[in-house]
């Protein structure tokens, strides 16, 4: 099998990945009610505390950080979940406590 279908497969499929994933998945939602209510701050504020961008791994493999299309909770928006954790409403000041705690 070549070599480009491998590749082809593995990054047209979200759940395969190219790079180690961290010990932790940090999903930020990014659908339109989140994104309306501050999901893109969300997002820069997990980056400023991590010192990463959507798609990238901490350099100690801690944390991965990827976005979402919709989460379906609309209602919570902005949405963050960590693992199977889900955090709603959420906001920079509490991005910073979640992962004071996460630590």
């Amino acid at each position: 099998m070549p070599t480009s279908t491998v590749y082809g497969v593995a990054t047209f499929y979200a759940l395969f990945k190219l790079q180690p994933s961290g010990k932790k998945l940090i999903r930020v939602c990014r659908g339109t009610a989140c994104h309306v209510r501050g999901s893109p701050r969300i997002i820069e504020e997990i980056g400023k505390q991590l010192d990463i961008k959507p798609g990238e791994t901490t350099k100690d493999r801690e944390y991965t950080l990827e976005t979402i299309a919709c989460f379906g909770s609309c209602a919570l928006a902005p949405v963050m979940v960590i693992d199977k954790t889900v955090y709603g409403r959420m906001t920079p000041a509490r991005v910073r406590e979640v992962l004071s705690k996460a630590k």
